[in-house]
């Protein structure tokens, strides 16, 4: 008799969390028939995969109370995380972020939403490790792998332990691996669009293109890679016109980080924020320099 008195109250205690992270649950309109997942951060405004918005400046949310419009404001690649604002806020305070990371062996509750109506699953910390970079050069302040096997209605889902607490939203990785984007990523994200309204893009005004090097010249100038990013282009009144850089220069390293080509460079540009300031090693005529070059914000394109 205890032992039964035992298990109905732990599935009461996994319908009571489900049901109370269900309510923060929002279903993604992908198509006609395709839902993926997203979630409440703060009143108005929700987050959910970026990669799952394909560019897309609004969508259709399913919320516990209905169908609403969302304004997509941000969609970072980087980080996978895109904000998006409703008109009528979340009733309830939206999910408390976690202070303390998750731990490998953890359980946790998986929440999402599809047409018919919440989703939710249970299961376990996988791989809880340190920071890394995503393949679009964000920053990931913690690696998170779960156990579980989810469907794709589960992409942006919100990523709970057991207390109910926001620790992460789901996303799947290689090799149907499921990852976590942790709450203080989410958290960096939405603050920085509270701010601006939307996503600040960094922008040196500099047109690159792989210059080839010959094995003597790699070996000469100390490179591992046979190729470096040189300068095609600066754009008028941008950063980089302002450090002095002209094309044929070339990018050797930027705050540290050697370049060893354009796709380094775009990847330790996109963990800058505008206003920050960045030592640039540049080679002119077979001489090294550093030069001091600040993080501007990426303009608006022109009509």
């Amino acid at each position: 008799m205890n032992q039964v008195t035992v298990l109905q109250e732990w599935s009461q205690a996994r319908a009571a969390l489900s049901a109370s992270l269900s309510t923060r649950a929002v279903g993604i309109a992908a198509g006609r028939h395709r839902t993926l997942s997203g979630f409440y951060w703060r009143p108005d405004l929700i987050v959910t995969a970026a990669e799952t918005l394909g560019g897309d400046e609004d969508t259709p949310v399913l919320t516990d109370s209905g169908e609403q419009h969302a304004r997509v404001l941000a969609c970072d690649l980087a980080t996978d995380v895109a904000v998006l604002r409703v008109s009528t806020p979340f009733a309830p305070a939206a999910v408390a972020p976690a202070h303390a990371p998750l731990e490998i062996g953890a359980g946790v509750v998986f929440a999402g939403r599809s047409r018919r109506g919440p989703l939710v699953s249970f299961g376990a910390v996988r791989l809880a490790g340190p920071a890394w970079s995503s393949r679009r050069g964000g920053t990931i302040d913690q690696r998170l792998e779960f156990e579980g096997q989810l469907d794709a209605r589960f992409e942006g889902a919100l990523v709970a332990d057991l207390a109910g607490t926001a620790q992460a939203m789901l996303v799947a990785g290689p090799r149907g691996t499921l990852l976590g984007i942790p709450a203080s990523t989410i958290e960096r994200i939405v603050a920085v669009v509270e701010q601006h309204g939307y996503l600040p893009k960094p922008y040196l005004g500099l047109r690159l293109q792989h210059l080839w090097l010959d094995e003597p010249t790699r070996v000469r100038w100390g490179r591992t890679s046979r190729t470096v990013a040189a300068v095609a282009g600066v754009e008028a009144g941008s950063p980089a016109d302002t450090a002095g850089l002209t094309a044929g220069d070339l990018i050797e390293a930027l705050d540290g980080v050697v370049i060893e080509d354009i796709e380094v460079l775009a990847t330790r540009l996109g963990q800058t924020q505008p206003g920050q300031t960045l030592e640039l090693l540049r080679r002119r005529g077979g001489q090294s320099e550093r030069l001091q070059i600040v993080v501007a914000e990426r303009p608006a394109p022109r009509a």
